[in-house]
């Protein structure tokens, strides 16, 4: 008998595609091969992928090879050489996660230690419910409404959905060669065919399946390694496979949502799907696939459905849980909330209330800057029906209305008078508000089944929009009717995606202008109506002034745009980090091309998700942007912070943030911007937490830091949360007599401030020492000094007992404040 020692140094471990690379090699020698993993003490024979997978071999697992029989020296030559020349290099490089492209974890999520998975969140919020899986399969169930079977017909029906199934494997198309191959070779495996024709006693063939899915996942499920456990997922793609060829027909459950639900889906939920699901119970979506350009992305987005995506191993975590917490704007799906994470979601609903209500009474202005220009804060649709809701948030009008909605999901193009009644709605519904609809944005990366375009390399820069309208006259011609003909309703802007060319525009004008004609000649009543186009190419920036003689407008779709100036697709892992809007050569572009629109006449906005940005706002003022549309939920939010500029200044930060190097430059000048457009006092009484049950030190820093973002003293609760615990990290600052005073100092905080939490009872703070009043400094980090003095003052008086009596028996929170600005002299 040889011995080969080893240690796994896979990423992901020892999964299907490694195992297979071993089998195949172990099979080509008649001696045993046992493959042993010394540190979880299982083995597995070496020619058996699913064994392999159940031996639970995982990165850093110290493993061996035991090799006994007339070839085992060969066998052993083989298995050495390949541990040394190919086995780190046999299988796929981990794929890129989310979570480099995501903002950290709160800490007080991290302290909390949920099971969770991380995702990239791409229709941000938070939601809660039970997890639903769409187009799960319960094949236990499905056995008992099917009629039951001897063995020996059990017998041949599973040997030919086996081969039917492989079969289908063998010859499944391109584009996942090595995944389609791993999975065959599970198919192949003789554990596996043992397996499923083990089960003589079942009533049928499909309860047979059954029963091998829970076979064959046992082991898997038992790993320390989650990657491990998410292979379970091919064990039931595998049997899912082998039950719908044996019945004949796709294998579906019905979904209905009944109480609030996280609805999960492996691969890409369908718009068509979404709009089914749509109901006040769903609460988010988990799905495996899809990118942040997606229609069902952009439908979340409208909404307000939060939406996670790029999580591919979810089923493990997921099908085990009885309640979800999905917070898209972390990229967190959190199953199972333990108690330290209903605090943390309780505190964060009351939190996002609390600025909700702050925010309220601008729903129903217009506002202006400090210095008195007006901005349109508008809103982006994809469906009729939305409108209404999106003039409840305090929309000023619609700056963009996605058409496309109203083409996919079906088999054929909706006709010219479907088409009318939907754009008329709206215009009825905006009663003389600014209301721009967009031509159908489709093609390319974006099909519809009834056009059937043609697959494409790079679609992105190919057969889309514009450039197919010569093509499909006939539903580019019923689209422009209906949108002339609903201009009779009221003002309409009509607007085209990506054009590139001054010939595209020329075209565009006569069309309209010629439809237009024709339209009066059967005398159907036109009303006013204005011709544009989405800036999305950069090559626009060059066209606007000849533009102007065929167009009236023009809108900056900063989503493609940036993509197409920065050669970057947002939704690969591998580039995302690119894309960037705040990078100082595109914030350069979109000033050069708000200046030559309005230089050549032409009216211009923004309808991109740069507007909803708050951070950006000044820099948009900056470049002379006056309409702006985003999603719904940022319209009071984004009006709050325009009434605080002021266009001067917010030009100079503009030429500022151009001359940086960085986009986290550029953030940087903006934060401090932001600090400089108001003052406020570093104590005040809304700083101050009187008398609260608090169960953890996390608890009290998020009350307190969440606060800061409440009374807009801090960029986000979170990042100062973050900044308190890093420097709770260099040692606790419990102070003695029950008194904690937390601080930090960091570019996140816009104002300097001092709260006060006063607790009901003691709380422990770490090394042994319980306190009942946290004093919490949150300083700029350009006023370290100033932190450093009143760090020095405030613990001196706290060695006083009468001063610590005095914050701890008032009840009068102006009478704190006044105790604390004098002795600290503030």
């Amino acid at each position: 008998m040889l011995i080969l020692d080893f240690i796994c140094t896979l990423p992901n471990g020892i999964h299907a595609r490694p195992a297979s690379e071993i089998e195949q090699r172990a099979q080509s020698f008649s001696a045993a091969i046992t493959l042993i993993n010394l540190s979880k003490k299982t083995q597995a024979n070496a020619k058996s992928v699913l064994g392999m997978i159940g031996a639970d071999i995982t990165h850093g697992d110290q493993c061996q090879f035991l090799i006994e029989g007339e070839d085992q020296q060969a066998a052993f030559e083989r298995l050495q050489a390949f541990l040394r020349d190919e086995f780190a290099g046999c299988d796929e490089p981990m794929e890129l996660s989310a979570d480099t492209h995501i903002q950290p974890l709160p800490v007080f999520i991290e302290h909390a230690r949920p099971n969770h998975l991380r995702g990239n969140g791409v229709s941000k919020g938070i939601g809660r419910g039970v997890p639903v899986h769409i187009d799960s399969v319960d094949l236990q169930v499905l056995s008992q409404e099917e009629p039951a079977t001897d063995a020996t017909r059990q017998q041949q029906q599973l040997r030919d959905a086996w081969e039917l199934t492989q079969e289908t494997l063998c010859h499944a198309g391109t584009g996942a060669e090595q995944v389609l191959a791993a999975q065959l070779k599970l198919l192949s495996d003789p554990v596996f065919k043992t397996c499923l024709l083990s089960h003589t006693t079942a009533r049928n063939a499909l309860q047979a399946i059954a029963l091998t899915v829970q076979e064959l996942s046992h082991p898997l499920l038992k790993s320390s390694s989650q990657y491990l456990r998410e292979r379970v997922i091919d064990i039931r793609d595998l049997c899912q496979s082998i039950a719908a060829n044996l019945l004949g027909r796709p294998l579906e459950t019905q979904l209905a949502l009944t109480c609030d639900s996280i609805v999960i889906c492996n691969g890409t939920l369908t718009p068509g799907q979404f709009l089914r699901l749509r109901n006040p119970h769903l609460k988010g979506i988990v799905m495996g696939d899809g990118g942040e350009t997606s229609h069902t992305v952009i439908l979340a987005r409208s909404f307000g459905i939060p939406l996670l995506c790029g999580v591919t191993q979810s089923d493990a975590l997921t099908r085990s849980a009885n309640m979800l917490i999905l917070d898209s704007r972390y990229g967190l799906l959190v199953a199972n909330p333990n108690e330290a994470m209903e605090s943390w979601y309780r505190l964060e609903s009351a939190k996002q209330q609390a600025i909700a209500q702050r925010s309220a009474p601008l729903r129903e202005q217009q506002v202006s800057t400090a210095d008195g220009t007006r901005i349109s804060v508008l809103a982006n649709i994809a469906l009729a029906v939305e409108a209404q809701s999106v003039f409840a948030h305090g929309a000023d009008g619609v700056g963009l209305f996605r058409t496309e909605m109203l083409f996919c999901e079906r088999s054929e193009a909706p006709d010219e008078e479907e088409q009318y009644q939907a754009y008329s709605d709206v215009l009825r519904c905006a009663a003389g508000k600014k209301i721009t609809i967009r031509t159908l944005d489709i093609g390319g990366d974006k099909p519809c089944s009834f056009l059937d375009l043609p697959a494409e390399e790079n679609p992105f820069l190919g057969y889309r929009a514009v450039r197919m309208y010569p093509q499909f006259h006939d539903i580019f011609t019923t689209q422009a009717r209906a949108l002339l003909r609903a201009s009779a309703v009221g003002p309409l802007n009509i607007m085209v995606p990506m054009v590139a060319t001054l010939a595209e525009i020329q075209w565009l004008h006569g069309q309209f202008q010629h439809i237009a004609q024709t339209l009066q000649q059967e005398d159907i009543p036109v009303g006013e109506w204005h011709l544009g186009i989405m800036v999305e190419v950069p090559s626009t920036l060059y066209l606007l002034e000849k533009a102007a003689n065929y167009l009236d407008f023009v809108s900056i779709g900063s989503n493609d745009l940036a993509q197409y100036f920065l050669a970057c697709d947002r939704g690969n892992p591998y580039v995302r980090h690119l894309y960037d809007y705040r990078n100082p050569t595109f914030l350069a572009l979109m000033r050069d091309i708000t200046q030559r629109a309005q230089a050549a006449g032409l009216a211009i906005s923004l309808c991109g998700e740069m507007a909803a940005d708050r951070q950006m706002l000044p820099l948009l003022i900056g470049m002379g942007l006056t309409e702006l549309s985003m999603a719904a939920g940022a319209i009071t939010l984004c009006k709050e912070v325009l009434t605080s500029l002021n266009v001067g200044q917010c030009q100079q930060l503009l030429e500022t943030a151009i001359g940086c190097e960085s986009g986290e430059q550029v953030l940087e000048h903006v934060e401090q911007f932001i600090r400089s457009q108001s003052q406020k006092p570093v104590l005040a009484q809304e700083l101050l937490l009187l008398d609260k049950e608090v169960a953890s030190k996390e608890e009290a820093i998020k009350l307190l830091t969440d606060n800061l973002e409440v009374q807009q003293r801090v960029v986000s609760g979170a990042l100062a949360e973050r900044a308190i615990w890093d420097r709770e990290a260099v040692f606790s600052t419990a102070l003695g007599f029950c008194v904690a005073i937390p601080h930090c100092k960091s570019a996140h905080v816009l104002h300097s401030s001092i709260s006060v939490l006063r607790l009901k009872s003691p709380l422990s703070w770490g090394e042994g020492v319980d306190v009942k009043l946290v004093i919490m400094l949150a300083v700029n980090e350009q006023e370290q000094e100033n932190h450093m003095k009143i760090f020095s003052r405030l613990a001196r008086k706290l060695m006083h007992s009468d001063f610590r009596d005095q914050l701890q028996m008032q009840s009068d929170s102006a009478a704190i404040t006044d105790l604390l600005a004098a002795e600290l002299a503030l």
